[in-house]
Formats: C-alpha cells, structure tokens, sequence
C-alpha cells in the first residue's frame, strides 16, 4: 500500500509539473501575441501619425495657392478699376469731339 501512495503522489507531481511547463507555455504563446499586436498597433498609428502630417502638409500648400489667388484677384480688380477709369475719360473725350463736329 506505500507503495501504490507513492506512486499515486509521484503521478500528481508529474502532473503538475505537467500543467505548470504547460502554463509556462501558454504564458509564453500570449507574451508572443501581444508583442505581435503592440507592433501592429504602432505601425497603425505611425500610419495616422504620418497622414495627420501629410494632410496638414497639404492643407498648408492650399492655403499658399488661395493666398496667390487672393493676390492675382486683388491685381485683377486693381486692373479691371483702372479699365473702367480710362474706358470712361475715353468716353468724356469722345463725346466732346461728337459734340464739337456735330454743332
């Protein structure tokens, strides 16, 4: 009868030496899993990090091409006014000459 308890405690002993190198072995399995997706998450966000970056990039560039259309409108009306001063001293003139070869 000693004999068979000792057997029976050598049997639990191995297995839970058994469930412990399992236990081990899982741990490990999850430890490579999360290191795994803690690198997939800090590509994802250095995707985000680089698109934020880009995004203000271009907004940056389009506010540059308004400002210049903002300065070619402005030299435009600038240009348009001084058409329509010099269409109107024209019209002055050439009313007086009308005038004049007509009376």
């Amino acid at each position: 009868m000693k004999i068979k308890n000792e057997r029976v405690k050598q049997m639990a002993t191995m297995g839970k030496r058994r469930s412990v190198a399992a236990s081990n072995g899982i741990i490990e399995e999850q430890r490579a899993r999360l290191a795994v997706l803690e690198k997939k998450s800090t590509d994802a966000l250095s995707i985000v990090t680089t698109t934020i970056r880009n995004l203000g990039d271009v907004n940056a560039e389009i506010d540059g091409v308004m400002t210049a259309i903002d300065g070619y409108k402005a030299e435009l009306d600038a240009t348009q006014n001084q058409l329509g001063d010099t269409k109107e001293k024209n019209l002055k003139i050439l009313n007086k000459f009308r005038s004049l070869i007509e009376d």
